[in-house]
């Protein structure tokens, strides 16, 4: 009985560590850590920095990152980058860091009639307003920025 007791603490113990193990600036959803930015940036520059802080620009995998991102993004009621682009053939979503196709991970939070490249020159994407949801928008244009922090393997969990 004190064994099935003490390797439970144990296992509490590392569940709490796990829990608080990302950087300051951080915030924890499940295995990922992420950084809502409060510095404006372009595109490109917003993926160094995230590259900066060991980590990439956000990339949403599931339903649940999606939605717990919308609502975080919703709750601060800014715009961020996130690392979705068709910078490479226009209408060809892909995440930027893993040059993963769009279509692949069946996620995706546009806005009504988005995307619309406006003007011809909207190729990344911004996750924000009161809502949370997606929209094209020019890569120069200066933004607040969603980072993902890469487990020590150099994988994305998220």
């Amino acid at each position: 009985m004190a064994s099935i007791l003490s390797t439970t603490v144990v296992l509490c113990l590392q569940y709490i560590l796990a829990a608080c193990s990302c950087p300051d600036g951080w915030q924890r959803h499940g295995p990922t850590c992420y950084h809502f930015s409060h510095d404006l940036e372009s595109f490109g520059i917003a993926d160094l920095m995230c590259k900066h802080m060991g980590g990439v620009l956000a990339e949403i995998e599931t339903l649940q990152e999606s939605s717990f991102l919308s609502a975080q993004v919703a709750s601060f009621n800014n715009r961020y980058w996130i690392g979705l682009t068709d910078i490479q053939e226009e209408g060809i979503w892909k995440w930027f860091n893993t040059n993963t196709m769009l279509i692949q991970t069946n996620v995706s939070n546009w806005a009504s009639h988005e995307p619309d490249n406006t003007n011809d020159i909207e190729n990344c994407v911004i996750l924000g307003g009161t809502k949370g949801l997606w929209w094209d928008h020019p890569c120069h244009e200066f933004n607040r920025y969603i980072c993902e922090m890469l487990d020590e393997s150099g994988n994305v969990i998220g």
